[in-house]
């Protein structure tokens, strides 16, 4: 299978996804796992949206390096699959060249943010962007073994 063919499949598991889980560590160098539900992927790369004065953003400033992991529910061993996203988080600003299409990602993924967008409330949102520098993608469906990883930058 080619990159090509990998990178729709991986695209469409992120797009069939309703929650991930953001792990980025902490200045303590404490790992911390949350779960996400605002987030939309750009190509390889991931536009995610949180709470300005969430911890997390406090965190993310200090060590932008992060991971999205995707697993989706009720999942049986024998075609299991997953897709773990690592790369660094830089926020999108107004002024930021993709924030036009940050919110029309996350806003059609979301129709809550959708409508955040259109009262014009996002304020207290801090928009980031992954920057996937790697993926991991496991399909149990094709064997068993290491997942496929693809260095992306």
């Amino acid at each position: 299978m080619s990159n090509a063919e990998n990178y729709s499949e991986i695209l469409n598991y992120i797009q069939e996804s309703k929650f991930a889980l953001l792990t980025y560590v902490r200045s303590d160098l404490t790992p911390v796992t949350r779960a996400m539900g605002s987030f939309a992927a750009n190509g390889e790369n991931l536009y995610f949206s949180t709470g300005r004065e969430s911890a997390k953003v406090q965190e993310i400033e200090k060590n932008k390096r992060v991971s999205f992991y995707f697993e989706h529910d009720n999942q049986i061993p024998e075609s299991w699959k997953s897709v773990l996203l690592i790369g660094d988080a830089e926020q999108v600003t107004s002024s930021s060249a993709d924030y036009a299409t940050a919110l029309e990602r996350l806003g059609a993924k979301s129709p809550r943010f959708k409508e955040r967008i259109v009262k014009g409330d996002l304020e207290s949102a801090v928009i980031y962007r992954l920057g996937t520098r790697e993926v991991e993608y496991l399909d149990r469906s094709k064997g068993y073994g290491p997942p496929l990883k693809i260095v992306v930058k």
